[in-house]
C-alpha cells in the first residue's frame, strides 16, 4: 500500500481546483456563491448538487455526499482515495510514483509507452500513406467518419513484413516487450510484425490506458484469414477483465444509470455514432464474472445488445444468468432481421437506429417469454404444457404484479382460462419448495452411488499418464492450452506437472510456437530438479506416437474430472459418518446424488 506523505496529498487537493474537476463530470450552473447540478450518485430531476469554489468542498442536499476533490474523484469513479490522489497528481504534473510499487508501477508505464507508440504508428499509417488511403476508402464506406477515426483511434498496420519492428527498434524499446505485447513474432531467430493489411483498434482498460489490440481484414485478397485478430494475453491485457470502449463511456454510464452491452466493437462504433454513449463490449469472449463485476461499479443497469441469431440467442441467455446471479437488473434488446447495429444504422441511418433501441428494450422476463413462445407448438398438448411450466419458472422471482400480467398473457396465448393457470401455478410452486428438501430415497442411492464412483476412480498411474499428455497437446499447439484454461475442472494434482503447465501458459503469452531451448533458457536452466523433469518429458513427446485430436485430450480431461469427483465424494462420505441427524444425512447424499449428475463423465 503507498503511504503518500500529508503535505503531499495537501498540495494535490490544493492545486486541483474543484470546480474544473467536476466539471469534467457533471453539467453545472452557476446560483449565487456557488455551482449546481444534478447529483451523479443517485437519481434526480431536480439538481442538488452543490459545488463551493470559496470552500473547495462538493455537496449533495439530498443524498449527503460531499466533501474534497480527491473523494469526489475517489466516489465517481470508484477508485480507493489513494488512487485518486495519484490521478489528481497527474494533473499538475506532479509525479509521486515513489510513493507506489516502483517496480510493478515501471514495468506497467512502460507497456502503456510501447502501446501508446505502436498505436500512433498506426494512427500515422491511416492517415499518411497510400495503403492508408485505400484503408479510408473501406472506412468511408461504411460511414465511419474522420472524427469517429479520432475519437476511438483507429489505425492501420500496413502490409509490411517488419515496419513496426523496425520503428520500436529505433525507439530502443527492447524484443523481449514487442514479444511479450503482442506486436511482433519470432521465427527462425527473426522478428516479423504480428498484424498486417489490418485496420487496427487500440483497447484500453478502464483508466485509458491502451492495454491491446484487435485487427480486422479489409481486402478481398485476404479473405481466407481470419476477420478479426486480438492481441495475445499479455502482463496487461486480460480479455476476461477488458470491457472496449468502458473509459469514454463510463461517464454517460454513470450519467444515464444503464449501459449497453454489444458483441463486438463495430457494434459499439455505431451505437457511437447514433448518440448511445454508454456502450461497451466484450473483447471476443463470454461474459465472465470480472466483467460484471467492473459493471457493477458503475451502474445496476445492463441491457444485452446481442446479435438475434442462435449463437447470440444463447450467448444473451447465458449473460442473463451470469447477471442475475449479481442482482443486477437486466433488460433486453434485438434488432429485427438479423441485423447487427452496424447493418442498421448504414441501412436505415443514425437516428432510425438510436429510436429503435430506445423503443425496443424489454425486461429478460418479456424478453425469455417471447423466446420460449416462439418455440411452441400450439397443436401439441405437451409442447404447450412445456411452455407453461418454463414461464411458471421465470416468473417464480417476478412481483405481484408482473405475475399477475405474464399469466394473463399466457391465459391468452394458450387460451387456459386464467382461474386455471393460478391454480397450476400455486401447484408448481409448493412442488418446487418440496423438491428442494431432500428425502429418504436420497439416503438409500448414495451407497449405490459412491461406489459407482470410486469404482471409476482412476488408478495413480493412469492420473500421471493423462497429465503427462495433456502436456503434450500443450507443447504441441499453443491452442491446446487455451482449451485446457477454460475448463475450470482441469487440475494437475502433481507439483512438477502443474508448474511446467504453468510456466508454458506464461511462455505463449510471449511466443507463438514451442521451441526447447528458449523454454529452458527462461524457465528451467537454474533448477537441476526441474530440469531433470523437464528433459524426460519433452524426450517422451518428441516420442510419443499418439494423435492430437481433441477428442483425445478430452479423454484425459475425463481421466482428472474423475478424480476429481472421487476426492469430492471421498470428503462427502467421511462428513456422511461423522454426521447424526437425519436431516443432515439426507442433505449430504443429495449432494453426492448431484456430483453424478453433474460429471457423467467416462474415462
Amino acid at each position: 500500500m503507498a503511504l503518500i506523505p500529508n503535505h503531499i496529498v495537501e498540495r494535490v487537493i490544493k492545486e486541483n481546483d474543484i470546480l474544473q474537476v467536476v466539471s469534467s463530470y457533471v453539467k453545472l450552473n452557476k446560483q449565487g456563491k456557488n455551482y449546481f447540478g444534478l447529483c451523479p450518485f443517485h437519481s434526480e430531476k431536480t439538481p442538488s448538487f452543490s459545488v463551493s469554489t470559496e470552500k473547495q468542498i462538493f455537496h449533495c442536499f439530498s443524498c449527503g455526499e460531499g466533501g474534497n476533490v480527491a473523494q469526489f474523484i475517489s466516489k465517481i469513479e470508484n477508485i480507493s482515495f489513494i488512487d485518486s490522489i495519484r490521478k489528481l497528481a497527474s494533473n499538475i504534473n506532479l509525479n509521486i510514483d515513489e510513493y507506489f510499487d516502483y517496480n510493478k508501477s515501471v514495468e506497467q508505464t512502460k507497456y502503456y509507452k510501447i502501446n501508446q507508440f505502436v498505436c500512433d504508428f498506426y494512427q500515422f499509417a491511416l492517415l499518411n500513406t497510400k495503403e492508408g488511403k485505400e484503408a479510408l476508402k473501406y472506412l468511408e464506406n461504411r460511414h465511419i467518419t474522420l472524427d469517429t477515426i479520432k475519437q476511438f483511434k483507429i489505425g492501420l498496420a500496413p502490409d509490411s513484413v517488419d515496419t513496426l519492428y523496425q520503428a520500436l527498434k529505433s525507439n530502443d524499446y527492447s524484443e523481449l516487450s514487442m514479444l511479450e505485447l503482442g506486436h511482433v513474432i519470432k521465427y527462425n531467430n527473426k522478428f516479423y510484425d504480428k498484424f498486417k493489411n489490418r485496420i487496427m483498434f487500440p483497447i484500453t482498460n478502464e483508466h485509458g490506458n491502451i492495454v491491446g489490440f484487435s485487427g480486422r481484414l479489409y481486402l478481398d485478397k485476404n479473405k481466407d484469414e481470419p476477420k478479426y485478430m486480438n492481441t495475445q494475453e499479455t502482463p496487461i491485457f486480460k480479455k476476461a477483465k477488458i470491457l472496449y470502449n468502458l473509459y469514454h463511456a463510463k461517464k454517460m454510464i454513470r450519467q444515464n444509470k444503464r449501459v449497453f452491452l454489444f458483441e463486438g466493437f463495430m457494434d459499439v462504433i455505431a451505437s457511437y455514432r447514433s448518440g448511445i454513449y454508454e456502450s461497451v463490449a466484450a473483447m471476443g469472449t463470454s461474459l465472465t464474472n470480472e466483467h460484471v463485476q467492473i459493471l457493477k461499479k458503475f451502474t445496476p443497469h445492463v441491457i444485452l445488445c446481442y446479435d438475434a441469431d442462435n449463437p447470440g440467442i444463447e450467448a444473451t441467455k447465458k449473460a442473463i444468468q451470469l447477471l442475475h446471479k449479481h442482482h443486477l437488473k437486466i433488460s433486453v434488446v434485438h434488432l429485427p432481421n438479423g441485423l447487427d447495429p452496424d447493418d442498421y444504422v448504414n441501412q436505415y441511418g443514425e437516428d432510425k437506429y438510436s429510436e429503435y433501441i430506445d423503443e425496443n428494450i424489454k425486461s429478460y422476463k418479456e424478453y425469455m417469454y417471447e423466446l420460449y413462445h416462439s418455440n411452441i407448438n400450439i397443436n401439441h398438448i405437451e409442447s404447450i404444457d412445456d411452455f407453461k411450466k418454463k414461464v411458471f419458472r421465470l416468473i417464480t422471482e417476478a412481483t405481484p404484479t408482473e405475475r399477475e400480467l405474464f399469466l394473463n398473457k399466457l391465459s391468452n396465448d394458450i387460451n387456459v382460462s386464467i382461474k386455471t393457470l393460478q391454480y397450476d401455478y400455486n401447484n408448481y410452486t409448493q412442488y418446487l419448495k418440496k423438491s428442494d428438501e431432500p428425502n429418504n430415497y436420497d439416503v438409500i442411492m448414495h451407497d449405490h452411488i459412491i461406489k459407482k464412483i470410486e469404482k471409476n476412480r482412476p488408478s495413480e498411474k493412469k492420473l500421471i499418464e493423462a497429465q503427462k499428455i495433456i502436456i503434450f497437446f500443450c507443447l504441441y499447439n499453443r491452442k491446446f492450452v487455451n482449451i485446457i484454461n477454460k475448463d475450470t475442472r482441469i487440475t494437475f494434482n502433481h507439483r512438477q506437472y502443474r508448474d511446467l503447465f504453468y510456466d508454458i501458459c506464461s511462455y505463449y503469452n510471449t511466443y507463438d510456437n514451442f521451441d526447447y531451448e528458449e523454454f529452458l533458457n527462461k524457465y528451467v536452466k537454474d533448477n537441476e530438479t526441474y530440469l531433470d523433469f523437464y528433459q524426460k518429458i519433452y524426450k517422451d513427446f518428441k516420442n510419443y506416437k499418439g494423435s492430437y485430436e481433441e477428442r483425445y485430450l478430452q479423454q484425459c480431461f475425463a481421466v482428472i474430472i474423475n478424480e476429481l469427483i472421487a476426492s469430492i465424494v471421498g470428503q462427502l462420505k467421511k462428513r456422511l459418518k461423522n454426521t447424526k441427524t437425519d436431516q443432515e444425512k439426507r442433505k449430504i447424499s443429495q449432494q453426492i446424488i448431484e456430483q453424478l449428475k453433474v460429471t457423467k463423465v467416462k474415462n
